[in-house]
Formats: C-alpha cells, sequence, structure tokens
C-alpha cells in the first residue's frame, strides 16, 4: 500500500503544471468555502443573539398561559415570584457557569399619541442596568441624549420619535391596557433616542424601567417574563432542561430560544442550504482533477501497461491512481483552508461593515458581522475536499486498471 503511495506521489510531481493547476484549482473552491462558513456562522450567531436578546432571550421562563398567548403580549399572565426562580438557577452549579446574563422584563404594545398623530408601539421594560449590557442601545443614542438613569424615563427609536413628531426632553404619554384589564396612562420624559439602523427597531420601540412598567401595568412584584442569555447559544436545551429540575412550580414553562418563533427554523435551513452549496463549489474545483486524471491515463497507457505485466493487479492500478486524484485533492483542501482561514480570522478582528444594507432590511442583524470558525468546520473543509477528489478520480482509475496489458503495451 505504502509502496503505491508513494508512486502516487512521484507521478504527482512529473507533471507539475497539471498538478498545480489542480491544487489552485481545489484551493480556490476551498478558500471559498471556507471564508463562506465563516461569515455564515458569524451571520447566524448574529441572527440568534439579537432574534433573542431583543425577544426571549436563550431561555425563556414564564407562566404556560403566557407562552400560549406570547405573540400578543399578554400581561395578565405573570410569574408571581422571580426573585426566588432568579435566586435559584444563579445558585446551582451546574449551569452557573453557563449562564451570561438572567433578568426579569415585560413587552406590552401601546398606543402613542401626540398633536393628533396615533401610533401604536412595543415596550421593553426591564432592570436598567442589565439591560444596558444587553441590548446596548446606548451606544446607539443620538447627542445630546442619554440612557434611562431613573423612574418615569424612556428612550425611543428616531423613526417612532420623528413619527409622531416627538423631541428630545418632550413628555410622552404612554396609554396601554393592564393586568387587571383596565385603561392606564402614565406620562415619561423622552431622555434619549436611538438610532440603530434596525428598522424592527427605531421605528416602533422604546425602552423605560422595569418598575415603571409594574407600576403601569398594575402587576404588583410579578413579572412577565424572566430571560436568561447564555455564553454558548447551543447549549440552551440542555440548561432549560436543568431549571426544569430547579422549578418545581407545574404551572411556569422553561422554553429554549430552539422552541420560540422561527428563528431556530431559519437558522437550520440556512445551515442545510449552505450545507449543499459547500458541496456543489468544491465538486466544482475538484472537477478539473478529473480531466487531469483522464488526460494522465491516455498518456501513460504505455506505463500501465508495463506495470501491469509487471504484476501489478487491477486493484493496484486502481488503488495508484485514487491515490494522486486524493493527494492533489488533500494538497489543494490544504492549501484552500488554510487560505480561508486567514480570511475569516482577519474579519474576526476588523468585521464586515454591512451598515449601508442594513437600513433597508428589518432582519434583526448587527450592522457589522464578525466571521468566525471552529476547528471542527476547517477539517470537514479539508476533508470535504479530499472526499470529493478522489470521488471525481474514480472514472480515471477504472479507466487505467481496466486496459488490456498488450494494448496498453503496444500504444503510443
Amino acid at each position: 500500500m505504502f509502496s503505491l503511495i508513494g508512486l502516487a506521489l512521484r507521478n504527482v510531481g512529473r507533471n507539475r503544471r497539471r498538478s498545480v493547476l489542480a491544487v489552485v484549482s481545489v484551493a480556490i473552491s476551498l478558500t471559498v468555502i471556507v471564508f463562506a462558513q465563516g461569515f455564515i456562522a458569524g451571520f447566524v450567531a448574529s441572527f440568534v443573539k439579537n432574534a433573542t436578546k431583543n425577544d426571549a432571550g436563550h431561555i425563556r421562563i414564564a407562566a404556560k398561559k403566557f407562552e400560549e398567548r406570547c405573540r400578543l403580549f399578554p400581561v395578565s399572565y405573570n410569574v408571581a415570584d422571580p426573585d426566588s426562580i432568579i435566586a435559584s438557577v444563579e445558585r446551582d452549579p451546574a449551569i452557573a457557569s453557563d449562564i451570561a446574563l438572567i433578568t426579569p422584563r415585560v413587552s406590552f404594545g401601546v398606543l402613542l399619541s401626540n398633536g393628533g398623530n396615533n401610533r401604536s408601539a412595543v415596550a421593553l421594560a426591564g432592570d436598567p442596568a442589565k439591560e444596558r449590557n444587553l441590548l446596548y442601545l446606548q451606544k446607539s443614542i443620538v447627542p445630546p441624549g442619554r440612557y434611562i438613569s431613573c423612574g418615569r424615563e424612556l428612550i425611543m427609536g428616531s423613526a417612532l420619535a420623528k413619527s409622531l413628531h416627538y423631541r428630545l426632553g418632550d413628555t410622552v404619554r404612554v396609554m396601554t391596557s393592564g393586568s387587571d384589564y383596565a385603561l392606564h396612562l402614565r406620562k415619561f420624559t423622552a431622555v434619549g433616542l436611538f438610532n440603530t439602523g434596525l428598522n424592527v427597531f427605531d421605528d416602533m420601540m422604546f425602552q423605560i424601567g422595569i418598575d415603571d412598567a409594574r407600576e403601569l401595568l398594575a402587576m404588583g412584584n410579578a413579572d412577565q417574563q424572566i430571560i436568561i442569555m447564555l455564553n454558548d447559544y447551543r447549549k440552551a436545551d440542555r440548561v432549560a432542561a436543568r431549571i426544569r429540575e430547579i422549578i418545581p412550580d407545574t404551572s411556569i414553562s422553561v422554553t429554549p430560544w430552539t422552541r420560540i418563533g422561527d428563528t431556530y427554523t431559519t437558522v437550520e435551513l440556512v445551515g442545510r442550504i449552505y450545507a449543499w452549496i459547500y458541496v456543489i463549489i468544491a465538486l466544482l474545483g475538484a472537477f478539473i482533477i478529473s480531466n487531469i486524471m483522464t488526460m494522465a491515463v491516455m498518456e501513460r497507457r504505455k506505463e500501465i501497461g508495463i506495470l501491469k505485466s509487471m504484476g501489478f493487479t487491477r486493484r493496484e492500478v486502481l488503488i495508484m491512481f485514487l491515490a494522486e486524484g486524493m493527494v492533489l485533492g488533500f494538497a489543494g483542501s490544504l492549501t484552500g483552508t488554510a487560505l480561508g482561514g486567514g480570511l475569516v480570522a482577519l474579519f474576526h478582528v476588523h468585521g464586515i461593515d454591512l451598515t449601508a444594507y442594513m437600513s433597508r432590511m428589518s432582519i434583526p442583524l448587527d450592522n457589522v458581522i464578525y466571521t468566525t470558525l471552529s476547528a471542527s468546520s476547517l477539517a470537514y473543509s479539508i476533508l470535504l475536499g479530499t472526499v470529493l477528489a478522489a470521488l471525481v478520480s474514480v472514472a480515471p482509475a477504472r479507466q487505467a486498471a481496466g486496459m488490456n496489458v498488450v494494448d496498453a503495451i503496444k500504444s503510443v
């Protein structure tokens, strides 16, 4: 076997121009694949982070009745003792290291009006100190505005404020239905206008403190939901299962992001589509190896005949040519993976700025996407290129193995 591989390596070096062409072809395709993997991984991570932090977190703890009607932002089905639940979760050693942040939150629909202009909007209410490190809206506040610092203050999306003719410092009247099903009205001061570049935020949302929301909605000490952000969003199912064991109350639901909305379905669909795209790109890059191997078989007919007359079996000739294709594929895959990995590392630090495009989109993404890639993805890329190169080498290898000894020797 090793002697056959040695022959394959020698044959690869005999026609360096063709070998370099094959390696470059595979390397280009693998560079594209690795960079695409890094970009899509960064895209998905940004999508999941924003879709979850703006809504239900990686894990949401809420009343089961709330989960049944969550799309309507109900405020009548709440967690009665959120502080004890948060303390129990934070004390558990099995999941403490997985949790990045845990905080109560209330989301509810409201009606805003100003000078005859009416708009429906969505309020996000939470602990300002924790939400500051979660939503990062303070980074998008237009000067001279500021973040929430005390009660009866709010920050509002710039597009929402513009549609209602609100300015910094204006009094905003918020009307909504409380947990007692009665209408409640409360006045807030607009201390900041944020411009994130995301329509889903700037055009319909504002933020207030959790205490103001409880008072406005007549919730007492209850909270609509408790959201948990993890250090790794892919561990949500495992952590959620552990939290269910911690909380004995059967009226409470613990739901990971994979079972909330369409986010998980979207992520899975994107992964499957791009997995097939990667295979097609790698196959196109490896296809030139098939052409080169076919040409090599035709040019080396006499050599093949001599080898078979010396005792080489059909199987050994087949293995030798397959090994040549795999060597070319492996060299190209290794080179392309290194180049693609370098590009991913570069843009992992500097990011890819999509600000010009995000202003026209409502997808919850960061304006700058930071590419990311795992060691398993790099190994997959090398394996993909090598295996596909071997597959496209099967036909010319079988052609070589099936040659008649006499006819091959007589050929020029």
